[in-house]
């Protein structure tokens, strides 16, 4: 092998190492979304993302995390999603926010909160879930947003029942 084919060689092995250290470590946001409908489960919303966004290459819900309402999974129960165990990408903001899909963590909780209110066990779970998450990952309070709160976003999601006054407080007071 020549020179050149050896320089390329240890490129590509030291690109292969930072990428090994970085990309489990990469998260820097967490937005948080609601279902939309009151029933849900990981095949239901792996079928509506397929027919609404048919062009993902990943055969994968767009969030990282859903909790249950009781309705499809049990109240306040967290399922980690093939997105979160394989630690790829999201698809759960618009392309207007590549950044916060490619290195932001996707909560989903079921339900509507445009018509129904959020259940207590299934708000104390995404307080405690995204509060692990940003200790871990070192994220900071201002970068936890909600769907529709997160810049350049045009949606009413999580919903107006959703206490966003009540989680913003908890996360601080953690």
């Amino acid at each position: 092998m020549n020179r050149r084919g050896v320089l390329a060689l240890l490129g590509l092995v030291g690109l292969l190492i930072v990428s090994a250290l970085y990309w489990p470590k990469r998260w820097r946001y967490i937005t948080i979304h609601h279902s939309g409908g009151a029933y849900g489960d990981v095949e239901l919303l792996r079928r509506v993302h397929r027919e609404r966004q048919s062009n993902d290459p990943i055969d994968e819900i767009p969030y990282h995390f859903l909790i249950g309402n009781g309705n499809g999974l049990r109240p306040g129960e967290v399922v980690e999603t093939g997105r979160w165990r394989l630690r790829i990408w999201g698809a759960h903001v618009s392309g207007r926010n590549l950044d916060r899909n490619f290195r932001g963590i996707g909560i989903c909780l079921i339900g509507d909160f445009e018509t129904a209110q959020v259940p207590d066990s299934q708000f104390q779970a995404a307080i405690a879930l995204t509060r692990s998450l940003m200790q871990r990952f070192r994220i900071p309070p201002e970068h936890v947003t909600l769907h529709g709160k997160t810049p350049g976003e045009m949606t009413s999601c999580p919903g107006r029942n959703f206490p966003s006054g009540r989680f913003v407080q908890a996360l601080l007071n953690a």
